[in-house]
């Protein structure tokens, strides 16, 4: 009679996407969250952006973001798109501007808040 293997860990059978851990938390930000900048997940930015016209950015203005790292900002308002993508407006707190022509900025939620490019505070 042959000998079957034995199961190490017979909890875990049928769950062969345990890697995938789920991050609810950007799902709580709303207006007037407070949160963080944090580095940029490659060289500049991908996911902070500073206007939704993505045909007039050029590299001056995201490497203009980069100055912007550890300042806290708070969710001024949510944008929902059709796409399902949802995008934060953001400012600063007093409303000072970010820089001379830059009032707001805006982040992809899901998208910057799991590449640790928006922090919580």
């Amino acid at each position: 009679m042959k000998k079957s293997r034995p199961v190490l860990f017979p909890e875990f059978i049928g769950n062969e996407n345990m890697s995938n851990t789920v991050d609810v938390r950007w799902q709580d930000i709303r207006p007037s969250h407070k949160l963080k900048i944090g580095s940029p997940s490659n060289r500049y930015y991908e996911y902070i952006y500073p206007s939704l016209n993505f045909k007039k950015h050029s590299l001056d203005n995201l490497r203009e973001l980069l100055d912007f790292e550890g300042i806290e900002v708070y969710v001024r308002s949510v944008l929902k798109m059709k796409n399902g993508e949802s995008y934060a407006v953001l400012a600063r707190k007093g409303d000072v501007p970010f820089a001379k022509h830059i009032v707001h900025i805006f982040a992809e939620i899901k998208k910057s808040h799991s590449s640790f490019e928006l922090l919580d505070v």
